[in-house]
């Protein structure tokens, strides 16, 4: 059920954008969107975690390649672009209990145009996880994206999502507003004392995969507990809202471009902003963060300590 909601959100947002175009067009190129990104921040050699909606804005010249390349240009020749790969069209546990085999060469991702072209370009690099993958380009792009399948806490340590916190990486919501939280997860697993919710469900999975060379693995990964997804932020435009004025209240900044926006703020600056929210007992889930017994799960911390 919550897949067809999706689809067919995305299929009315779809025809909203055409309309809106047939009637008012708004063409951008790659000079709008870098000079836009740099206003928002990012500059020469910084690293990036990039979640991206292209219909908010227009059109752009070039389509996806417009807003690539605009990306690239914003970080200079040193810079590191991460984007998410995520290939689930349901919920994680759901996915993974499909046994379908992940291949990081291969296997699309569903995350929108500008993250599906981002992976096929030369020289992109995919972590091997097989709903949560990340795709990097530039410079440390493949340290980035090596050893995640020996991490089965999806978002913790070793994986590319607590590298780019390391990193101080920015976190770009580019027309997509604040619903597509990931970064949050990564939050989640490396909070010390641990986070209030037992976000991950009881059962460690093995889930069979294809790393970039070809080679078959098998990996162990804790899956979210379903009964967190439906009243999720990426559900709740009354959490978005809350957490947008939270980000900009934070150090982050809002930049427009064409006609639609582009958030920006430090990953080190948004930690702070999940840690205040979480003290006034608002997470990015409808639930209330002392209804549950403050600790991860006792799967996470027995992985941790093999």
């Amino acid at each position: 059920m919550r897949a067809l909601l999706r689809g067919a959100r995305k299929r009315a947002r779809s025809a909203r954008y055409r309309l809106r175009e047939r009637r008012d067009p708004t063409l951008l190129g790659s000079d709008e969107v870098a000079e836009a990104l740099r206003q928002a921040g990012l500059g020469e050699g910084d690293a990036v975690f990039f979640q991206a909606a292209m219909s908010a804005f227009g059109s752009f010249e070039a389509g996806s390649a417009s807003v690539i390349y605009g990306l690239e240009r914003a970080l200079g020749a040193g810079g590191l672009a991460a984007m998410p790969a995520f290939t689930l069209d349901a919920t994680m546990q759901a996915y993974i209990e499909r046994d379908l085999v992940f291949d990081a060469r291969a296997t699309p991702s569903r995350m929108g145009r500008v993250s599906e072209d981002f992976r096929c370009l030369d020289g992109t690099v995919r972590s091997v996880h097989p709903t949560h993958s990340v795709t990097a380009r530039g410079a440390g792009a493949t340290t980035l994206v090596a050893g995640s399948e020996a991490t089965p806490v999806p978002f913790g340590e070793g994986t590319p999502f607590a590298r780019l916190a390391e990193l101080d990486a920015w976190q770009v919501f580019f027309g997509c507003g604040t619903g597509p939280m990931t970064i949050y997860h990564c939050f989640e697993c490396l909070r010390r004392p641990p986070f209030p919710l037992a976000v991950f469900a009881e059962c460690v999975y093995e889930a069979r995969c294809l790393d970039l060379s070809g080679d078959e693995l098998v990996m162990r990964t804790l899956a979210h507990d379903p009964r967190y997804v439906s009243g999720r932020i990426d559900s709740s435009p009354r959490i978005q809202a809350i957490y947008r004025e939270a980000i900009l209240a934070g150090g982050g900044k809002c930049v427009s471009l064409g006609r639609g926006e582009i958030i920006a703020i430090r990953i080190s600056s948004l930690f702070e902003v999940f840690e205040r929210l979480l003290g006034e007992r608002q997470t990015i889930y409808e639930h209330d963060p002392d209804s549950t017994e403050a600790e991860l799960t006792p799967q996470a911390r027995a992985l941790g300590d093999e």
